[in-house]
């Protein structure tokens, strides 16, 4: 029996395939025909290449093969004809609408400049535009076993790819805690992304929308991690910057490295307020040097116990130096010097006993 007629085999996909018109009880030879529905155009693939395009209607086929030699051909090939020839229909006034999940794709956290993992659930409406850019990109040099189960998978493919793609790089702009609160935003300037890559495929989108994106638990917890530790960082930064601009009236970033050193100012500053140098009284001029000795004064018991330490060891060394003169002379030891410094009832500290102020208090002695 041989094919007389070739016709869409029907059903809802956009491509639809009729598979080994030419095998070993069929054959197209001349005076068959080729009906072609509306919405629809059909292409002979033979042996993997693409004829020309047929839009709708009746083809009479002329291949120039009678069906005696047809017939002979399968007797001594035995029933190998060595061609496969399938019809593709393709429905070009058919849009189709899938639930597409996207899988886990990696994307850019803005803030921290980490590399996280997102999966997206996207709904997706698309159409055929370009029949025979379709059928190039998704058959090429097909095998005969390409059939219409292949057809699903290949398609969602490559229309995957764009959709990953423009998401991934729509989502690098927000914070992890904005995506669901945009989804909407986050799907129309995906789309006109999705939209040109489809376009390379012959495939139209129609409509295109974000239903949720998720990031996994174990990503949010690094993310969850990191911004504590900034949060932390950041609070504390915060309270000793507001101290310094508190002390330094704001201008923090402009003071000297003894006046970093010391805290205390070198140029008389007035407080805010109150213009420097104020010719109309002395307050300009007090403010800086009553602010210096309140420094100073919350200074001292911090200087007290380093200062007391080094006394400490000063003395002991000190003692130790003694001691080795000691055991080295054979003769009598000389009388000890006086000592040459005081403690500062003030601040505990030793001076010298030819100041008549203790330089660390200023404390004066009678």
């Amino acid at each position: 029996m041989y094919q007389s007629t070739i016709r869409d085999p029907g059903g809802n996909g956009l491509i639809r395939i009729r598979p080994d018109v030419c095998g070993q009880y069929a054959a197209v030879v001349n005076g068959s025909i080729l009906i072609v529905p509306p919405g629809t155009t059909a292409f002979f693939a033979v042996n993997g290449l693409l004829s020309r395009a047929y839009g709708p209607g009746r083809y009479e086929i002329f291949t120039g093969v009678d069906p005696f030699f047809v017939r002979l051909q399968n007797i001594l090939a035995r029933g190998d004809t060595g061609t496969t020839v399938s019809v593709f229909f393709v429905s070009t006034e058919k849009s189709r609408f899938i639930k597409l999940g996207t899988g886990e794709f990696p994307f850019r956290e803005h803030r921290f400049r980490l590399t996280m993992k997102a999966l997206a659930s996207c709904n997706l409406s698309f159409s055929i535009s370009d029949p025979l850019k379709v059928l190039t990109k998704l058959v090429g040099s097909y095998s005969s076993a390409f059939s219409e189960e292949d057809i699903d998978p290949c398609v969602n493919q490559m229309v995957l790819a764009p959709v990953r793609e423009a998401i991934s790089s729509e989502i690098g702009k927000l914070d992890v805690s904005e995506f669901n609160s945009n989804l909407s935003h986050i799907g129309r300037k995906a789309a006109a992304a999705i939209r040109s890559g489809l376009l390379e495929y012959g495939i139209r989108m129609e409509r295109f929308d974000i239903a949720a994106i998720n990031i996994p638990d174990s990503e949010i917890r690094r993310l969850y991690a990191l911004e504590q530790e900034y949060a932390g960082g950041k609070t504390r930064t915060d309270l000793e910057l507001d101290n310094l601009q508190r002390v330094w009236n704001g201008n923090v970033n402009n003071r000297t490295v003894s006046e970093m050193m010391t805290g205390i100012h070198s140029r008389g500053q007035a407080p805010s307020g109150i213009p420097a140098g104020n010719p109309g009284g002395n307050a300009g001029g007090m403010a800086p040097v009553m602010m210096q000795m309140m420094m100073l004064s919350q200074m001292l018991p911090a200087l007290r116990e380093p200062l007391s330490e080094m006394t400490r060891h000063t003395d002991m060394f000190g003692g130790a130096a003694s001691d080795s003169r000691e055991s080295t002379s054979s003769a009598d030891a000389p009388p000890p010097m006086p000592d040459r410094y005081r403690r500062c009832p003030s601040c505990n500290g030793n001076v010298m006993r030819s100041n008549s102020v203790c330089p660390i208090c200023g404390y004066r002695f009678f």
